[in-house]
């Protein structure tokens, strides 16, 4: 009847954890395993075959066996010994007896936990797996009740072990094969898990590449629309001063009468004025290009500042006149009289910074202001000249995009504004070239402040002999 019993819970087991557990996840599943094994050693205790107190025959082994075939991890054989031990005290309350079962069932857990971390380092099937655990966990326990049970070992050598031990080989094998079914599900549900693992993994690898490929696809179609864009613009800047340059050429050659030497010197001034533009506009393609492709030199040289204020004063002075806006260029008094730079480079930003201001401002003033800042790190300053005006500012959605190449903040052919929009790009590139930044502070309508950061290196006699 307890066979029958123990046949009918282990089928019942199957079932339950077949169709309720299986869905759920890994860990649950996990303590459920635990939580069904211990019941069921306390399950077989409670209808072993005893003599008053005195258990003579359970299959407690058997949750321990099944262990060392369905976990992973030792720990938790050692967990179900454990909970098995104390679920003895249950059946026959507080004794001897009870002592002693218990601790032959942590001995056996020991055992349990080392077959399972053996078999974690061999390949082995499952038959021999099973094999091994039935014959060692079963001779374990017969040497344990022999030793430390409450009858002689002799008499239960004599007259118990005999019947015991085959019979709980043949049940534990018996049951081993039952629950052989339940063991190749597990098998093929962690096969299903890892691969379903493996498959969210490659499936986040492919999301990641795809949305990686999107980016690089949106930022070709945006260069290549910068670039048509730079094509269009280009044309038309280039189109303006070459026409006038044929047509002049063109006058001049027909031109009759040839006294007339200031309508004629007014035609050249213009043609000179449209070959400048032109050059201009080479040069800015030209000096990109050197950019992009590394080949811009730094020449470190003397810069004097006051001989770099008055140039800047003497060359945009009547420009800012002509459009009768202020001009005002002030220095903080701790920048230095002297110091170490490329000026051709440092010219061409500032050229750029200004030009920009006074044909984006109508109305107000420019300024440019230089002054010395510390560093974040505090044995470093930095030379800051700002370029403030009163124009029309720049909206927070076109503030990154005025430093691509080829781009303006409007990039229609007929834009109000003309030029190639490739000055502050190359202006960005300059700066960084000089181990520098150019940042922005704008609001539409607001004006705009470019602030360009550069280390600061002082000239002095000693540095210059060494550069000698």
């Amino acid at each position: 009847m307890n066979i029958c019993i123990l046949i009918t819970c282990a089928y019942l087991f199957n079932l339950i954890f077949k169709y309720t557990l299986q869905q759920a996840s890994w860990n649950v599943r996990q303590i459920a395993l635990v939580a069904i094994f211990i019941s069921s050693g306390w399950l077989t205790m409670f209808f072993g075959v005893r003599i008053s107190e005195h258990m003579l025959f359970d299959l407690r082994a058997l949750p321990l066996i099944f262990g060392t075939l369905f976990f992973r991890k030792y720990s938790l054989l050692l967990i179900i010994g454990l909970g098995i031990a104390l679920a003895r005290y249950t059946i026959t309350g507080i004794s001897p007896q009870a002592f002693t079962g218990s601790m032959n069932i942590l001995l056996l857990s020991f055992l349990a936990a080392f077959l399972v971390a053996l078999y974690q380092k061999r390949n082995w099937s499952y038959k021999k797996k099973a094999l091994i655990s039935i014959l060692s966990i079963n001779t374990l326990q017969v040497i344990g009740i022999a030793s430390f049970g409450a009858v002689k070992t002799s008499v239960y050598l004599a007259t118990v072990g005999i019947y015991t031990y085959p019979t709980g080989l043949i049940l534990s094998a018996f049951f081993v094969f039952i629950i052989r079914d339940f063991y190749s599900e597990q098998l093929q549900a962690n096969k299903i898990r890892n691969m379903n693992i493996i498959l969210r993994k490659q499936t986040k690898q492919l999301l990641e590449s795809k949305r990686e490929l999107e980016q690089q696809a949106h930022q070709l179609t945006l260069t290549s629309t910068y670039k048509s864009q730079f094509i269009a613009n280009m044309s038309h800047e280039f189109k303006t001063p070459l026409n006038c340059i044929i047509v002049l050429s063109e006058l001049i050659r027909e031109h009759d009468d040839p006294a007339n030497y200031q309508e004629i010197n007014e035609y050249a001034g213009i043609i000179h004025t449209s070959g400048n533009e032109l050059l201009f506009m080479l040069n800015s393609v030209l000096d990109l290009s050197k950019i992009e492709a590394g080949k811009m030199d730094i020449v470190w040289q003397p810069v004097v500042m006051e001989e770099l204020v008055y140039y800047i004063r003497q060359q945009f002075q009547p420009l800012a006149d002509a459009q009768k806006l202020r001009f005002d260029i002030t220095a903080a008094p701790d920048v230095p009289a002297m110091i170490r730079m490329d000026a051709q480079k440092l010219n061409q930003i500032l050229r750029n910074l200004l030009m920009n201001a006074i044909k984006f401002t109508e109305q107000g003033s420019i300024k440019l202001e230089v002054e010395v800042r510390p560093h974040s790190d505090a044995s470093a300053n930095w030379i800051v000249f700002t370029v403030e005006d009163t124009g029309i500012g720049i909206a927070s959605d076109k503030q990154q995009l005025i430093f691509e190449a080829f781009q303006q903040g409007d990039g229609a052919s007929n834009r109000k504004y003309g030029g190639t929009g490739l000055g502050l790009s190359i202006s960005l590139q300059l700066a960084k070239l000089l181990g520098g930044t150019l940042s922005l502070q704008s609001e539409k309508d607001q004006g705009s402040r470019f602030s360009l950061s550069l280390p600061l290196h002082e000239w002095d006699a000693q540095m210059e002999e060494a550069e000698e």
